[in-house]
This record gives C-alpha cells, structure tokens and sequence, in this order.
C-alpha cells in the first residue's frame, strides 16, 4: 500500500495488481483494501485468485505461487503495453535474500535484490530498497494509511520466513554491515562476470565443445559459471536453476581429474564426454 500511495502521489500512469493468494482466512481483507483504494482514486487494477488446485499437490507453493505471479503479471504488461513492473521490496527482503543466498551457496546473477531486473518483455523495478519494514510501517500510520500484515511471514514454514526470524535479531550496527558485505560482494562479482566472458572466448570451441585448460588459469567460480552458460546454451536449459553442487563435481572431472577420458551424466540424456584436452556435449 505505501508503495501505491507513494506512485499515485507522483503522478505515475498506474495499473495495479493484485494476487489473493487464498492462503490465509484473511486474505479477502488484502484484497478489499487494494480494491476500495483503487476505487477511491479511480486506478484501474486486477486481480488473480488462486485455486486450490494449482498448489494442494505440488511441494513447494512458494516456487509455484512467483512462477503464477509472475506470469500474470507478463500478461497485464502485455495487455497494458507497459515495459515497468513495479513491486514493494524493501530493505529487509535485500537481506533476507542475500542471507538464503549465503545460506544456500548459491551461484548468483547478484547478491539480493537489484534495484531493476529484466523479466521477459519487461522490467521489475524495486523503489523501495533504501526502506526498512519498520520506517515503511511507520510512514504507513502517519500518513493514515490502511495495510495489512501477512501473519503468515511470522511462521516457521518456509525457510525465507526461518531466516527472517535471524535477521530480526540482528541489531542495527549488524544489519549495515550485512549491506556492505552485500556491496563488496556484487563488485566482486561484477569482475567474476568480466573473466568469466573472457573464458568462454577462449574455451567453448563451439555450442557443443569446450577446450580443457589445466583449471588453474581463472578462479573456479569462473569456471563453474563458465559451465553453467555453455551446458545452459548447449541443452536448451537442462540447468534451469543454478545447481552448484553438480557444477562443482563437473568442474572437478573436467578441469582437476587426471583422468583423459570420462562421461558425465548431467540428466535428461544429456552427457558431457572428455577425451584429452576437450569435453563434448552429447544427446
């Protein structure tokens, strides 16, 4: 809602959307303040429900609720012809995200959350990661603003929601040096993506073949996201997400193994087969 209040007031040209995720027993509230908001200033919004159906059987609903999400969302922007997508991440999603990042030893695009990312035909923007949820709150009540709160966040069912118990126990003086780790780390690995383009001029010979080196010219994250971009481009996105435990055992055998001659099963019967000094990519 602040984010809302905080576009209107700028005189932004708005569509607003809205996902009742039917999740909770209050979920119809979240969906009235939006509708009686839009209403009072004449916005134009829409509204996806979910149906039972499309999570009772699956095992991870939040996975499955971003892909729907975001897929109504392509369509309002198809719809609407609008390149901006604007959503309310604020300060504490930056670190919660940046810790399951951590957590998970993810091989990233970037550490948190950027402030605008391209999503297929159009562009999410983040204007409010400079905000804690705090400050948002208070802003909120000042300002005579009616929201609700999503008491299901509070709830250790989701690891996000485990995580973000630590980091409200975090004190101030913690919580920025976590950003300032986050800072470091994406300048860090805005070198990591400039090698690692280097390395594919040099290595990946053709879609399916990539020239060995010892393994030691480059940092192994270059490596592994050097494989992560041939193996993607090769199998049309065997690797949709970023498997670094796979990446890593693939870097070893291909760069570190002294074995010349090996196949390694990725899956899908896609499989990566070294003789010598190259790794060819087999269906």
């Amino acid at each position: 809602m602040f984010l809302l209040e905080k576009m209107r007031c700028e005189r932004y040209n708005l569509v607003v959307a809205h996902v009742n995720y039917k999740k909770r027993d209050n979920s119809d509230y979240d969906e009235k303040l939006v509708r009686n908001y839009c209403q009072k200033y004449s916005l134009p919004y829409e509204v996806y429900q979910f149906k039972g159906s499309e999570y009772h059987s699956i095992s991870n609903f939040q996975d499955r609720a971003r892909q729907i999400r975001y897929d109504f969302f392509q369509k309002l922007a198809d719809k609407y012809q609008t390149k901006y997508l604007a959503v309310a991440h604020h300060l504490n999603d930056h670190l919660e995200t940046y810790l399951l990042q951590r957590e998970r030893k993810s091989l990233v695009e970037y550490w948190g959350l950027p402030a605008k990312t391209k999503q297929g035909n159009y562009w999410i923007i983040r204007p409010l990661l400079s905000l804690n949820k705090q400050q948002i709150c208070h802003l909120l009540t000042q300002n005579k603003i009616n929201y609700a709160l999503d008491i299901t966040n509070q709830l250790p069912i989701y690891q996000r929601n485990i995580v973000r118990k630590k980091l409200d126990i975090l004190s101030k003086e913690e919580k920025n040096l976590l950003e300032k780790e986050i800072k470091e780390k994406n300048q860090e690995l805005r070198k990591v993506k400039k090698l690692t383009k280097i390395a594919a001029k040099q290595l990946i010979v053709s879609p399916l073949v990539l020239k060995l080196d010892k393994g030691n010219k480059y940092l192994p994250e270059v490596y592994l996201r050097l494989l992560y971009f041939w193996i993607n481009q090769a199998t049309n996105g065997i690797l949709q997400k970023r498997k670094k435990k796979l990446l890593s055992e693939v870097y070893k055998q291909l760069f570190t193994s002294q074995k010349k001659n090996l196949i390694i099963e990725l899956g899908n019967n896609f499989s990566i087969i070294k003789t010598g000094c190259q790794a060819l990519i087999s269906s």
